[in-house]
């Protein structure tokens, strides 16, 4: 994968039939005038690149697996159960490093002594005998992984987050010169409804994709949409014309419909919290007249505000500006985190109905193969799964506007002028061709 290594590795000892290998990880990769090394991560992914790479693209793992594959981070993310079930770090020696410590390997540049580096053991459970099989007491090697935060994805996590690999529907409403614009979810999950530049309306019913609206809405009635709470009306305004009666469409009676004005461009589960949002600023409104209140983030040189979203108890609401999530409590207006995500400018953000898990759309100008949408587990600020990338020659994957059903059940994406739906959870089983050769088999114990 690599010419450059940044670890060696040493089978301390080893049990195929109980299915496990213990390791001694050291980092070999350092620059003693940024007093900087390689980090010691713990995670499979981590375990998968290093074994791999033992094998040196032979026996059951080399065929099993290809060098592009763990260069994905999205593919790594997902796959990386299915070949090793736990890590357990079980010790760690020379973290952090001594004034001594860095003299030596300063000093002895592409040779330091191994009792100087930093180092951990540890204990790895694979899901197979077959990972083990090219493995020997004593075997060393040098490994090339560099970590990805993307390989951070725990098995508490995976029922939870949206499985990125294949979408569940495409759909591409519109023609190729009307760029779809804006997407929302009803608050039961049923439809999504999007509008495009042209300010056409198209409302699809999850149950089977099917189009169950195509509307041409006058060119006063915006982009935005706001549905009803817990109704299947549709409005669709313009932030800036909040003194225009919205148009607003009843799938119940399939007709248009007169509505008093639905205040603010995103709003909570219930109507609780609606908001506007500008430069540096979050607006709470409630009329279309000035705003009962607003949070600042930031000034008119931070930017705008580019997305907003709620979870669905009301009590934290996320906010897209520049590179930075704001976790704010909207009762209160206190800011209680920020995420930052690298990239130039966050496009979009989506919440779990929980809180615990984002969506992010990030722009990079330096990252050509930057995959989004992008998750990010809200606890830790951790990123954990990016879409895999399916073909290299190809240019990066780029959403331009996220939708987390109310429901929690799909992650709905903007991706040029289509709109790619992926499920929330990820497989319960792996690929046939990774599945273990014994069956159901019980390990011994140790």
């Amino acid at each position: 994968m690599s010419v450059h290594p940044f670890y060696e590795a040493r089978v301390l000892d080893l049990a195929p039939d109980r299915w496990w290998v213990t390791l001694r990880v050291f980092v070999v990769d350092y620059d003693a005038e940024r007093r900087w090394h390689a980090e010691l991560p713990d995670d499979p992914g981590f375990v998968l690149s290093l074994l791999w790479e033992s094998a040196d693209g032979g026996g059951p793992l080399g065929a099993s697996v290809t060098w592009r594959e763990l260069e994905d981070d999205g593919w790594l993310a997902v796959n990386a159960r299915w070949f090793v079930e736990g890590v357990e770090r079980l010790a760690v020696r020379n973290h952090p490093l001594s004034d001594e410590d860095w003299a030596h390997i300063g000093s002895a540049q592409h040779d330091p002594a191994e009792n100087r580096l930093v180092q951990a053991d540890y204990e790895v459970r694979v899901t197979d005998a077959r990972w083990l099989e090219h493995l020997a007491p004593g075997l060393s090697w040098e490994g090339g992984y560099y970590p990805s935060p993307t390989r951070r994805l725990r098995a508490e996590d995976a029922p939870h987050v949206p499985d990125l690999t294949e979408p569940e529907a495409i759909l591409a409403p519109f023609t190729d010169s009307d760029q779809a614009v804006v997407l929302a979810f009803s608050d039961d999950g049923r439809f999504l409804a999007v509008t495009s530049e042209d300010g056409e309306l198209a409302v699809h019913d999850t149950a089977d994709w099917s189009e169950r609206l195509r509307a041409s809405p006058p060119a006063s009635a915006g982009r935005d949409i706001v549905w009803v709470p817990g109704q299947h009306v549709i409005t669709l305004k313009e932030d800036e014309y909040d003194e225009v009666r919205p148009w607003a469409y009843d799938l119940r009676s399939d007709a248009e419909t007169d509505l008093p004005v639905q205040p603010g461009r995103v709003r909570s589960r219930t109507g609780r919290f609606r908001v506007e949002y500008g430069d540096g600023r979050v607006d709470f409104v409630s009329g279309s007249s000035s705003p009962d209140r607003a949070v600042r983030l930031g000034d008119e040189s931070s930017g705008r505000v580019r997305a907003v979203a709620f979870s669905a108890d009301e009590t934290r609401m996320f906010v897209a500006l520049g590179s930075e999530v704001h976790v704010v409590e909207p009762a209160t207006g206190e800011i209680l985190d920020v995420i930052a995500v690298p990239g130039d400018w966050l496009n979009s953000l989506a919440a779990s109905t929980d809180g615990a898990y984002l969506a992010v759309a990030a722009q990079d100008w330096n990252d050509e193969w930057r995959c989004t949408p992008d998750i990010y587990r809200v606890a830790d600020r951790e990123l954990i799964m990016r879409r895999p990338a399916k073909d290299r020659s190809q240019p990066g994957y780029s959403a331009q506007a996220l939708a987390w059903s109310p429901d929690g059940a799909r992650l709905a994406a903007i991706v040029e002028n289509e709109i790619h739906v992926f499920r929330v959870g990820l497989p319960d089983e792996p690929p046939a061709g990774l599945r273990p050769s014994l069956g159901d088999q019980e390990r011994s114990k140790p």
